[in-house]
């Protein structure tokens, strides 16, 4: 296996969490391509050799899985860092991201690219299903499914994955994996080892997800998708039928539905899936790529403006520090009632109140203070950091959410809306505890 050292490794940029660990951008000057990079969170884990054990864990599963349209393993990266060494696997960075942030971003998806993605699907996890011996993933989603820069399929994160006949030092929890995607006899029986059908089931799920372009139970209590899904209630499937019309969906449908049977025994395996999804996407071949270049336009587009917004000083959050942010705080005096003016202000005779922030976006908005924009930033930076799962923890640890405001985070569906709720979150936190918030945002950085 292919080792990277660190001096090869430029550019890193954090992209997101998943599962144990940090994943990054960079450049890699050996292999001479932009990669993915999954570092473990050694230094603010108290059980390192576990992480390694389970980094270990998915390299292997990967390096056995690498095939058609599951992401491959490139190498491994290793870094000193004082008496450690830090350990990430390294894989080809997919662009686009995740199917879930396509579906974010763009709800009005093409037909044809909708029935490729389920075709390359299910011609990925037959390859995991045919290998000997077989790979289970245990984890299928629409954030586990990559599209690379032509929109292709790519499978990842097998964390939880399960080679079929390998011994592990303790029972797997039958609860490992993500609740809305897992199949009914794994949320009845505590002892439940996973087989193919688990996969399947999850493959049913996805499927209406990328009909629907939602996530399955959008903020049903926990407790209550497990009983329910384990009685036999599944999505709603008459978001199919207004498109029945559409060629190839009642298809789908009745794919799907066989695919989330209550009876995993009358689940199709992934080869009829792949047989079935074949004739689908015959239908749609000829409008694919039109189908492809629309989108890639698009999300171009999406991510032009983007970089634009940032360089001109509308939002950006990259180029100052959190240490600007701390000293903008101290600088800043803290909201009073009694002398926050109520007339409109005069834009001459303050301008000079916003020098001391970090960023060149002054709102014309007579209701928020000096104070209050350098928190909006904040909470904006780490809201695009990635990390806000941590901070999102460190808050709960010290008391500062609401049992109410905890259940509305973990009922977040994506890492994006993750992200909107945490910069929701910081930013009521402040007006209602001002000098607790600031005081935390201090000592976390």
């Amino acid at each position: 296996m292919l080792v990277l050292p660190p001096h090869d490794v430029e550019g890193l940029q954090l992209v997101g969490s998943g599962g144990f660990g940090l994943v990054y951008k960079g450049w890699s000057k050996k292999l001479k391509m932009e990669i993915a990079l999954k570092m473990i969170q050694g230094s603010q884990c108290s059980s390192l050799a576990k992480l390694m054990r389970n980094l270990k864990k998915e390299q292997d599963v990967m390096e056995k899985a690498s095939g058609p349209h599951v992401l491959r393993l490139l190498g491994v990266y290793k870094k000193p860092e004082g008496n450690l060494i830090e350990h990430g696997l390294v894989m080809e960075y997919m662009p686009y991201g995740a199917l879930r942030s396509l579906f974010d971003n763009i709800p009005d998806v093409p037909w044809a690219l909708r029935f490729q993605i389920l075709h390359q699907v299910a011609l990925g996890m037959n390859y995991l299903h045919s290998l000997d011996p077989p790979i289970i993933h245990r984890d299928l989603k629409p954030s586990n499914v990559l599209l690379s820069r032509h929109l292709d399929v790519q499978i990842t994160d097998f964390g939880l994955s399960r080679i079929v006949g390998a011994t592990t030092s303790s029972a797997t929890p039958s609860f490992a994996g993500t609740l809305s995607y897992m199949a009914p006899e794994a949320l009845n029986d505590i002892n439940y080892q996973p087989t193919k059908s688990y996969d399947v089931y999850s493959y049913g799920i996805l499927t209406w997800t990328v009909f629907s372009s939602e996530e399955p139970y959008p903020g049903i209590n926990m407790a209550l998708i497990q009983r329910l899904v384990g009685e036999g209630q599944r999505p709603k499937d008459s978001v199919l039928d207004e498109y029945k019309d559409v060629k190839m969906v009642p298809e789908a449908k009745e794919l799907m539905v066989r695919s989330w049977n209550q009876n995993a025994k009358n689940r199709p395996s992934f080869n009829d899936c792949s047989e079935s999804t074949a004739v689908m996407f015959e239908a749609y071949r000829e409008e694919i790529i039109h189908a492809v270049r629309s989108i890639q336009d698009r999300l171009h587009k999406m991510s032009s403006c983007d970089q634009l917004s940032e360089e001109s000083g509308t939002l950006d959050t990259c180029s100052f520090s959190m240490g600007d942010f701390i000293k903008a705080l101290g600088n800043e005096p803290q909201k009073d009632e009694k002398t926050e003016p109520s007339c409109p202000v005069d834009e001459k005779e303050h301008e000079n109140d916003n020098m001391d922030l970090p960023l060149a976006v002054i709102h014309k908005d007579d209701n928020i203070s000096p104070a209050e924009l350098v928190m909006n930033n904040i909470a904006t930076a780490i809201k695009n950091s990635g990390d806000y799962n941590r901070i999102i923890n460190k808050l709960d640890n010290n008391g500062i959410l609401s049992k109410d405001e905890q259940e509305e985070l973990n009922c977040a569906q994506s890492l994006k809306e993750l992200g909107n709720k945490a910069g929701k979150v910081i930013l009521t936190k402040y007006k209602e505890k001002p000098e607790t918030l600031v005081t935390f945002i201090k000592d976390l950085f």
